[in-house]
């Protein structure tokens, strides 16, 4: 009896691994299967891509494709616009979001809940909502009409970073409520007597906040971060309302088959297709590295973070 009951649990275990590995395997292969085609298309010739035979290795794998599309998308010049919207803001981000954050999980302050929801409600509300008179304000950008009358007229901010660094300044850039909800939530976790242990050795709330909390908050730090600056980096909605005269790489990306057919007069599928992909993995390249440096810290931030799903 009890030898039965012993294989019973020994099939019972093996079955459940054997189940996780299938399924760990399933999400990772449906994870995966974008990266995998994406750098696969962008090696292929035109006679790999007219070749039904050829599916995931090239026959004759062709490195051109990314200097075709390196000059398509102007890349350098569209990087430099890239990385100065997104590491500006995701320093502003950090910075703003970390202390707004702070300040709900450890402060009580009157009408605190309502205020925190409002933060929360800007998580659910799209940028394309607010996205017109937003536009509308920064083309004609005045605080109640100070520059008008001391200037003589507003100032129009279009192709500069200031519609991106205004609202992040004040927590409203994009997805700045999400973040201030990570770092809440984060804080919230950490026990009160670091900060008592801070009071005693005479350090007032903003240095022991600067000296004690920040320090111990690498993991959230590292996920806002890295959250931040990917989302800048493949945001297009608001780029392509106010750096119109300085594309950045995802706005390029999004007309990279009209640049194509435009400067070399090709429309043949079999050189577009691998070429456009070539540009699509110069994209994300960048975004790939700098995942895998920070995601041990991403994932105990989300982890601490109480977030799921």
């Amino acid at each position: 009896m009890t030898a039965k009951l012993t294989n019973s649990r020994t099939y019972k275990k093996l079955f459940y691994r054997l189940f996780f590995i299938m399924l760990f395997c399933g999400i990772g292969y449906i994870l995966i299967y974008p990266l995998i085609y994406i750098f696969t298309t962008a090696v292929k010739s035109p006679a790999d891509m007219l070749d039904t035979t050829t599916v995931w290795i090239a026959k004759k794998p062709t490195y051109t494709n990314f200097l075709d599309a390196w000059g398509y998308i102007e890349y350098i010049k569209s990087l430099i616009n890239t990385v100065m919207i997104a590491v500006s803001v995701t320093v502003l981000n950090l910075a703003v979001c970390s202390t707004i954050g702070y300040g709900f999980a450890r402060f009580k302050f009157r009408e605190r809940g309502l205020i925190f929801a409002l933060v929360v409600f800007t998580i659910i509300v799209p940028p394309q909502v607010i996205g017109l008179p937003q536009y509308i304000y920064f083309l004609q950008f005045d605080i109640f009409g100070i520059f008008k009358n001391t200037l003589g007229g507003t100032i129009n901010f279009n192709n500069t970073l200031a519609p991106f660094i205004l609202p992040a300044v004040f927590g409203q850039g994009l997805k700045s409520g999400l973040f201030i909800y990570i770092f809440r939530q984060f804080y919230r976790g950490m026990p009160v007597e670091l900060e008592e242990a801070g009071y005693i050795d005479g350090c007032g709330t903003f240095k022991t906040y600067l000296r004690i909390m920040v320090p111990s908050a690498t993991p959230a730090f590292t996920t806002v971060g890295l959250l931040s600056f990917v989302w800048h980096w493949n945001e297009v909605f608001n780029q392509a309302q106010y750096m119109t005269n300085n594309p950045t790489l995802s706005m390029r990306l999004v007309g990279i088959v009209g640049y194509i057919t435009k400067s070399s007069q090709v429309t043949d599928l079999s050189y577009v297709v691998p070429t456009k992909y070539a540009g699509v993995a110069l994209v994300i390249l960048p975004l790939i590295i700098v995942y895998l440096i920070g995601q041990k810290f991403f994932v105990e931030g989300i982890e601490r973070s109480g977030i799921v799903g």
